[in-house]
């Protein structure tokens, strides 16, 4: 099969005298190859104007003998604030033909130009089929991206919660959510798209469980995402629970001290009310030794002993 890249009137008439099935993958084409791709394939005037908008949901629009499906894939970013970013394409199928127009770099498209180019051109619903489940499978990439990003807050929060923390979990979520609303529209709308492939004229068709894979795998990613928003929930509420932990320890701490400083105040306060006995016979070294140290350490030993046994539940 061939796999051409640009648009060319003389290859194009070619493949369309012989009813050759072909695929045409064109990346940020000028507005001039827009005009000469709908006048050579008979696109239709509405489909051709979304692909010069772009900005569009995932969906399917039928025509007479064609069909324009929008759909998302992705790549990952490598960036600190977002882990990937959706790249629309816009597929054109027919019985003669598929073409894929996109405004952004795809390696996955690229690198199945040359595992097409040896796939025979009869096998039109099998063309069709992997290059929709190309751009399905680029998902579980960035799912694994999204999984080790969570694991590694899981792990920080659980170590020590800081507030830095909760915004990441929150941005992380807000994509996630972005990528399962975009995901489940597109999950929603390819069963229809299959059936439209299905019976678009000229297609030569195989087996229909090529494009029921697709389907299978858009659920399945969109699954993935609904998990990990849930397991972004409950790690927010575990940073939540996390910081109250550490505040009652922090609490508990500052209850022990104060108890302390309440006994000391006590012994202190006591010792040195002007009582004439307290004057009159609290005055030696001994008695110093004896009333002021004694009198601050034993109770002090006696509280610590205390609350070193209720630390570890004795009572």
């Amino acid at each position: 099969m061939d796999v051409l890249t640009e648009v060319r009137r003389d290859e194009l008439d070619a493949h369309i005298a012989r009813h050759e099935f072909f695929w045409l993958d064109l990346h940020s084409p000028s507005e001039e190859e827009l005009e000469r791709l709908g006048d050579l394939l008979g696109l239709h005037a509405m489909a051709m104007e979304d692909t010069r908008e772009f900005g569009q949901r995932a969906k399917v629009d039928v025509y007479d003998n064609h069909l324009l499906v929008v759909f998302f894939t992705a790549r990952e970013n490598g960036h600190a604030e977002r882990v990937a970013h959706p790249i629309e394409v816009h597929v054109y199928v027919s019985g003669d033909f598929i073409v894929t127009v996109r405004r952004e770099a795809c390696d996955l498209l690229d690198r199945l130009h040359e595992a097409l180019a040896a796939q025979d051109a009869s096998a039109e619903d099998f063309i069709v089929y992997r290059i929709f489940d190309t751009l399905t499978d680029a998902w579980y990439p960035v799912i694994n991206a999204v999984e080790s990003r969570v694991d590694e807050l899981e792990g920080q929060v659980l170590e020590r919660a800081r507030r830095e923390q909760l915004g990441r979990i929150y941005r992380i979520r807000q994509e996630v959510r972005e990528h399962q609303r975009l995901l489940a529209d597109q999950r929603d709308h390819f069963h229809p798209t299959a059936e439209a492939i299905r019976g678009l004229p000229g297609l030569k068709q195989g087996a229909r469980e090529y494009l029921r894979d697709v389907s299978d795998h858009l659920t399945q990613v969109t699954g993935e995402f609904q998990r990990q928003n849930d397991d972004l929930v409950s790690l927010a509420s575990t940073y939540f629970n996390a910081n109250a932990d550490r505040l009652n320890r922090v609490a508990t701490r500052v209850t022990v001290a104060g108890t302390f400083f309440l006994l000391w105040t006590l012994v202190t306060g006591f010792f040195g009310q002007n009582f004439e006995y307290l004057v009159s016979n609290v005055g030696t070294k001994g008695d110093f030794l004896l009333f002021g140290v004694g009198g601050l350490a034993l109770p002090t030993i006696a509280l610590a002993i205390l609350f070193w046994v209720k630390r570890r539940d004795w009572f």
